[in-house]
């Protein structure tokens, strides 16, 4: 099992939909995966389907360490999809709730999540504080989705640096995903940079800026599902068969037939919706004398 913490010190850079369609893009081709909101804002909850539950991260934060391995499987809930199951976040989660950087790890562990998932996927907040650190703790690996800017830059250099002398056991930085790309002189330039200072570490793929993943979030779709044809889905698709270093023909073969799959089971659910409410319109007509 691998476990991986989205970050990024700073906002607006695409952290949750990338954790979102990523989770999605992996169950869809078999594995078993994880979800876990870290962040109050509970984006990924609403993304995924599962919606602001209890127990949250922040009731597993908040138990007791003996009770806590308990709450965290309690909390664990079904998402649109069957393989993807997310743990979802709170309103009022804050730092204050992490008493110990290292508690979720324990937790991870004494929940041996291995026997039940491939990936567990943590989404941030923006930051650097108690709750950021408590997934890099609890993770094998940083990704780091970007915007390209030089603050952008900036920002991912010190979040490095402080994660190499402030917390050198937890997970590290292994890939940077670039977000928002225009094919412009300037993204360019901010690539090259980006590679110069974290060698094999940025993705070959970037993804493009498109309001398809905008249009996720506010019709509650699924990218490989519903906007399969999108750039956004082929680039991510792309994204994964690099990142988890799978067949990309497979991953294509995989998800379009989950996509069918998918579309046919909504297509029969649609004709039972709407033949229930024509029955049931018949029915009244006939009681009226229609």
């Amino acid at each position: 099992m691998k476990i991986v913490s989205v970050l990024n010190h700073k906002g607006g850079v695409g952290k949750t939909t990338f954790t979102g369609c990523t989770a999605q893009a992996l169950s869809l081709v078999g594995f078993r995966v994880l979800a876990v909101d870290n962040d109050s804002q509970h984006n990924l909850s609403t993304m995924l389907g599962a919606g602001v539950c209890a127990p949250s991260i922040r009731d597993v934060y908040r138990a007791a360490p003996e009770s806590a391995p308990a709450v965290f499987l309690q909390s664990i809930r079904q998402t649109f999809l069957a393989n993807l199951h997310a743990v979802t976040s709170s309103r009022d989660l804050c730092d204050a709730d992490v008493a110990d950087v290292r508690f979720l790890r324990r937790v991870v562990d004494a929940c041996d999540l291995g026997r039940f998932y491939d990936y567990v996927l943590i989404d941030n907040a923006p930051g650097m504080d108690r709750l950021q650190i408590s997934s890099v703790y609890a993770c094998s690996e940083v990704f780091v989705p970007t915007e390209l800017g030089q603050f952008a830059i900036d920002g991912i250099v010190e979040m490095a640096k402080t994660l190499s002398t402030e917390h050198p056991f937890g997970g590290k930085i292994t890939r940077i995903v670039p977000n928002f790309y225009r094919n412009i002189r300037r993204h360019d330039s901010f690539l090259a940079a980006l590679r110069r200072l974290f060698p094999d570490k940025v993705t070959k793929t970037a993804i493009p800026a498109d309001p398809v993943f905008d249009e996720l979030v506010t019709e509650g779709k699924i990218l490989f599902i519903h906007r399969l044809a999108s750039k956004g889905a082929a680039y991510y698709l792309k994204l994964i068969h690099e990142l988890f270093d799978l067949s990309e023909e497979t991953v294509w073969n995989l998800v379009m037939a989950k996509r069918h799959e998918t579309r046919r089971d909504e297509a029969r659910e649609r004709f039972r919706r709407i033949h229930g409410r024509q029955s049931t319109d018949m029915g009244l007509q006939n009681e009226a004398g229609v």
